[in-house]
């Protein structure tokens, strides 16, 4: 029988596991239930979900066999705070918040907690998210069954987790934004938005797709689309004139920061 995961924090990320968990009916709804600080949105997700909303985390504490950390990364202390007296036994614990390590959730929800730490992103919600995880081999099982359910799952050391964070888990914002940026194109040529939408969104899932499906590599593919002193070519030699390549880069690098930040922060 599969365990009752608990979700603490209804925000956009755990709406998106607890939709693919359910989606893959791997898990029902009566193996799921979710507590947040904001009581209203737990019953959000519950009435729109069909799962259990819990109005105090010691009813969570009780109910759930696992816990899944769904909180921002800043409202560990709190979120910790709130949980931790309830444990009569060490708990086991699956955190995705960004850019805090495993050791700083065994600091303030106990030593001996069986803790995963995973990095899933927001294509969870249509069961296309590529996750990391990483942590207790007693708990990483379960772990990797619960992200199944929502794409890929790939197990990767600790000191990896800022990187797969900047590239993965942030990774859906940059192709979104570069949608945007396409749609906007689009319409200053005179393309309805609708017309706009369609062709930047069919574009990117046609290319996802077939990077998916070929046997070369991104970059053979861009050099086949790439035709000598055709318009592609011309669009790409701007790209790579004004150092769009490291542009990325530094994007990404930021990112990393970031985490590391976060993590000094916790």
């Amino acid at each position: 029988m599969k365990p009752t995961i608990g979700f603490v924090g209804a925000g956009n990320m755990g709406q998106a596991i607890i939709r693919g968990m359910l989606a893959r009916k791997v898990y029902s709804p009566s193996q799921i239930c979710v507590y947040d600080v904001l009581k209203s949105k737990a019953r959000g997700v519950a009435r729109a979900l069909r799962v259990h909303a819990l109005e105090h985390p010691k009813e969570l504490v009780q109910k759930a066999d696992i816990l899944l950390l769904a909180v921002k990364p800043q409202n560990l202390s709190q979120t910790a705070s709130a949980l931790a007296p309830y444990f009569m036994v060490p708990p086991q614990l699956i955190s995705i918040l960004a850019g805090v390590p495993i050791r700083a959730i065994k600091k303030r929800l106990g030593q001996k907690a069986a803790v995963v730490r995973a990095m899933p992103n927001l294509a969870a919600t249509v069961g296309q998210s590529c996750t990391a995880i990483t942590g207790d081999k007693r708990l990483l099982s379960e772990a990797r069954t619960i992200f199944e359910t929502c794409g890929i799952v790939l197990e990767l050391p600790e000191e990896k987790f800022h990187a797969v964070t900047a590239l993965s888990g942030s990774g859906p914002a940059y192709y979104f934004f570069l949608m945007e940026l396409a749609m906007i194109e689009a319409k200053k040529y005179g393309f309805s938005p609708k017309e706009a939408r369609r062709l930047a969104v069919q574009t990117a899932k046609g290319a996802a797709l077939l990077a998916q499906s070929a046997q070369e590599n991104p970059e053979e593919l861009r050099k086949q689309v790439t035709s000598k002193g055709g318009t592609t070519e011309a669009a790409l030699q701007v790209l790579f004139k004004r150092k769009f390549p490291q542009i990325f880069s530094m994007a990404i690098d930021a990112a990393v920061q970031r985490g590391k930040q976060l993590e000094k922060a916790v």
